[in-house]
């Protein structure tokens, strides 16, 4: 992969979470983490019918610069997966959740990451 592949602006965020009176945990907000400029790959969708309501689905791979991976990934999947890319194509913002994080061409130069978006 060249560096000049890299050539949209994503942000990475993070969730804050709270707890409400009942000790249940849920997200308050979302909390940037990095902008980083990523090579976009719409790898495919699909829709299904959940609950009497038609949801589609879109599968998107982000290419990016290694990103301390400590730091990124908090030492665990979990810290992985809680995370959510917001991008910005054509004016309109989505997010996409991640599901997969993987060190590509190696020395550590690149990140891969797998995502879903859901409408």
């Amino acid at each position: 992969m060249l560096i000049g592949d890299l050539d949209r602006r994503i942000i990475i965020e993070f969730p804050s979470v709270a707890s409400n009176s009942y000790g249940e945990v849920a997200v308050d907000s979302w909390i940037e983490y990095r902008t980083v400029w990523a090579k976009v790959e719409w790898v495919g969708g699909s829709e299904t019918n959940e609950t009497d309501k038609i949801t589609a689905t879109t599968k998107v791979d982000f290419y990016i610069r290694n990103l301390d991976l400590d730091s990124f990934v908090s030492g665990s999947a979990a810290a992985t997966m809680s995370h959510r890319i917001k991008f910005t194509s054509e004016g309109v913002a989505k997010y996409y959740y991640l599901h997969n994080v993987e060190q590509i061409e190696g020395r550590e130069r690149f990140l891969k990451i797998t995502t879903e978006q859901k409408d």
